[in-house]
């Protein structure tokens, strides 16, 4: 039957917006009929009105004031386990970055020499270790750009230090993404995102962009699921 059907229906938005606004969405999430935005901060604070909000991981329940308690809702205990099933599929290699005495380059340079050298080929890194520190954003870009030599990758997409996405070029011109020509060409760009930055930052990205995840030591998988997201 759906052999039948889906090849007719599957381009009707009406189709499509009906199999979301009833199926797709979770009932909780129409208790609320607009966007709200908030903060760790705002969880914090003496309100007079309950408060309500949601996170796809718990790793970070430990962290919550004592006096937000968290829910675990039975039915979807089981999304835990599967996060880590989707971490550990096999298209997810680990690439181990081992010191080496001596080396004249900064961590940060061995960090993109070894990205380079990845295959199937990285075009966005996201920082969520925060590995990177002896490069500001802008110097990432503009040093992982110019070790492309082919000027396939015209750009690099990075966050400046008024948390707005920017994009340098070959001539180390830099402009706001939103205002640039980049922002309908990002497949000739490379993205840069920094650890404050994984998280809550939307690009359209071609399907066949690669990323590569930084890890450090004691980091819960809160950080690189979300910043993978």
């Amino acid at each position: 039957m759906s052999s039948e059907i889906f090849p007719v229906v599957r381009h009707s938005k009406k189709v499509v917006d009906y199999f979301c606004s009833k199926i797709v969405f979770p009932k909780e999430m129409k208790e609320f009929p607009h966007k709200l935005s908030s903060s760790g901060w705002d969880l914090g604070k003496l309100k007079e009105h309950p408060l309500t909000g949601f996170s796809g991981t718990k790793d970070s329940r430990a962290l919550l004031p004592l006096n937000v308690e968290h829910l675990d809702l039975p039915e979807q205990k089981h999304t835990n386990a599967l996060v880590l099933e989707y971490l550990l599929q096999c298209e997810n290699s680990v690439k181990v970055m081992a010191s080496v005495p001596g080396q004249s380059i900064s961590d940060a340079e061995q960090l993109l020499k070894v990205v380079m050298q990845l295959e199937p080929k990285v075009q966005v890194i996201l920082d969520v270790g925060a590995q990177i520190i002896e490069m500001d954003n802008l110097q990432v870009a503009q040093a992982w750009l110019r070790m492309h030599h082919d000027q396939a990758k015209q750009g690099a997409v990075f966050c400046n230090d008024n948390d707005e996405l920017c994009v340098v070029d070959r001539n180390d011109r830099v402009e706001l993404l939103q205002t640039s020509s980049f922002n309908t060409r990002l497949d000739v760009c490379l993205i840069f995102l920094d650890e404050a930055h994984t998280r809550g930052i939307d690009l359209k990205l071609p399907q066949y962009f690669r990323a590569a995840v930084t890890l450090g030591a004691a980091l819960v998988k809160d950080k690189p699921v979300q910043g993978k997201n």
